[in-house]
């Protein structure tokens, strides 16, 4: 005698088509996994002087910016750049997530309305008169093991938690 369980199976069937339906669409992985740290990497950006990469200030700049911006490190005067490059609620801030990508950045329409000019992206090219160093933001999450390796760690959390979530329907 053979006895088969449908109901186990259609179950499992269930749960296959969960987690399959769950893992065409990565918003909720850009936006719980991927987002927080990027901007962790940011803030440590920032607050390392680009991890120890950017240009030291030019010294009668850094003794200006010492006194009218006393404690504000490079990129940090107004931290405007800064806010807008770690706060999705920052006018300037440009994050958006579909099920397939994600963009994560600072406005420049923003900055050139209120500035006059995109400053984040002049500072992250620097310029060809060399009288203003590339400060690399968004470049430096990215460079070397640290990202791939943090990257893969929340995927596979990510896909834990999907298919745990899949289970408990």
């Amino acid at each position: 005698m053979v006895d088969i369980n449908f109901d186990t199976l259609l179950r499992a069937e269930a749960l296959v088509e969960e987690i399959s339906a769950s893992l065409q669409n990565y918003t909720r992985f850009w936006t719980d996994f991927v987002t927080p740290f990027t901007v962790g990497e940011i803030d440590d950006i920032f607050e390392t002087g680009g991890r120890g990469a950017w240009a030291h200030l030019d010294p009668l700049y850094a003794a200006r910016k010492a006194v009218s911006h006393p404690g504000k490190g490079i990129l940090r005067r107004g931290d405007v750049y800064f806010e807008a490059a770690t706060s999705l609620n920052h006018p300037g801030n440009l994050a958006e997530f579909g099920p397939t990508e994600m963009v994560l950045g600072v406005d420049g329409r923003y900055f050139e309305s209120t500035f006059g000019a995109h400053y984040p992206a002049i500072h992250e090219a620097g310029n060809e008169e060399g009288n203003l160093s590339s400060r690399s933001v968004y470049e430096l999450i990215v460079a070397g093991e640290r990202f791939e390796e943090r990257m893969a760690q929340l995927g596979e959390k990510y896909l834990q938690e999907e298919i745990a979530a899949a289970e408990r329907f």
